[in-house]
């Protein structure tokens, strides 16, 4: 499949995203999330990751009972754009920790991500029971706490000096969002 043909896997489904399991043909579109510089800046990124590496994680998080991950693709034509999910599901306190990253710079600031996000924070609330969702955010990236506080996260608190990153301790933002009442 290329990445261009829709999948047949579709799992959630919004206006201009759908989201559906990771397939080997994701490869080359996680990786340049996982390597290019631009992209794996903000995400804290720091050692190269190989195709054969990711091919491993994508096993990995399929086999997690704890982690939901899934591919980002552009609707209509299916391609994929990034990737989004839940790690760290805690089933009895019925939190998880959500993850996003769009892994081309020409497809930031389109919307994509921030329906993703609706669309994971209703699985994790509809779907999964759970009661939050939490992330850690460069304080640094403002687009980013932004677009999460548009998506209903709140900043809980600061992670003081949490990250070292490009020669300086960088803070983190803890946000999160939680089951509406």
């Amino acid at each position: 499949m290329s990445d261009h043909t829709p999948s047949h896997s579709t799992f959630l489904v919004g206006e201009r995203v759908t989201l559906r399991p990771l397939e080997p043909a994701d490869v080359p579109m996680l990786s340049r999330a996982a390597n290019d510089p631009e992209t794996r800046y903000p995400l804290f990124r720091f050692l190269p990751c190989s195709d054969e590496a990711i091919r491993r994680q994508i096993e990995e998080w399929d086999r997690d009972p704890h982690t939901v991950m899934l591919a980002i693709c552009e609707r209509p034509t299916g391609r994929a754009i990034g990737n989004t999910g839940l790690v760290r599901i805690d089933w009895v306190s019925g939190a998880a920790i959500f993850f996003i990253a769009i892994a081309d710079p020409e497809d930031w600031s389109k919307g994509f991500g921030g329906e993703a996000t609706r669309l994971i924070s209703d699985y994790a609330f509809d779907t999964l029971n759970l009661q939050r969702i939490q992330l850690h955010v460069w304080a640094k990236n403002e687009r980013g706490v932004k677009a999460y506080q548009r998506a209903g996260f709140e900043i809980e608190g600061t992670l003081r000096r949490a990250m070292y990153h490009a020669g300086e301790h960088e803070d983190f933002l803890v946000m999160a969002k939680l089951r509406p009442m």
